[in-house]
């Protein structure tokens, strides 16, 4: 009886040390706007995937010139950083496409735990995301998805490379594009809903 009580409080003190020194944990943000145009319109503005001219935080953008599949497409940032993209995913006729970040720039370089971590221009690891247009009566609601792994894959991450900081930075990007895909259209002012998981 003492030996089964012992490993369980072994076992339940190893659960609780894992838990609370976990590595990475895969986010999964979603950000949604309606907008006060036919769906169409707005998907005409996002639907050139070398064409991020909506997206503020890009300067400009070198690509192929394709929606196929595969196809590469490099953002030069107004930070002056880089980021490299593929095409995992197109499909027109639902207004829709996947997309998954290949390479990216560093934005600097901290010491951490004794080591030189390097801070990528979004701070997060192994991102995926996919941008939508769905006519609600005609309206557009508009849904981009990413999800991500903070950037830091190691346990204590520093405040640059945590969650948080992921989160916020997504965030940023997802809501200031759909505002920006907004104003385009001529829609004015919207509300970007956000929601995490993880």
């Amino acid at each position: 009886m003492k030996k089964t009580s012992l490993f369980v409080s072994a076992a339940l003190f190893l659960f609780t040390s894992m838990a609370n020194a976990h590595g990475p944990v895969r986010a999964k943000l979603t950000a949604t706007v309606t907008i006060d145009a036919p769906a169409a319109k707005v998907w005409d503005v996002i639907k050139s995937y070398d064409d991020l001219s909506w997206l503020p935080a890009v300067r400009s953008v070198t690509g192929e010139g394709t929606n196929n599949k595969g196809a590469i497409r490099t953002l030069h940032l107004t930070n002056g950083g880089t980021i490299t993209e593929e095409l995992k995913a197109y499909d027109a006729a639902k207004f829709a496409y996947k997309y998954k970040i290949t390479e990216m720039s560093s934005s600097g370089t901290i010491k951490h735990a004794g080591q030189d971590e390097h801070i990528p221009v979004l701070p997060v690891g192994n991102y995926a995301a996919e941008i939508s247009v769905t006519d609600k009566g005609g309206k557009a609601e508009v849904e981009w998805v990413a999800t991500y792994y903070r950037a830091y894959v190691n346990n204590n991450p520093p405040a640059e490379l945590n969650e948080e900081a992921a989160d916020k930075a997504v965030t940023n990007v997802l809501k200031s594009g759909l505002e920006s895909i907004a104003k385009k259209v001529g829609a004015g002012a919207v509300s970007v809903e956000i929601d995490i998981k993880r």
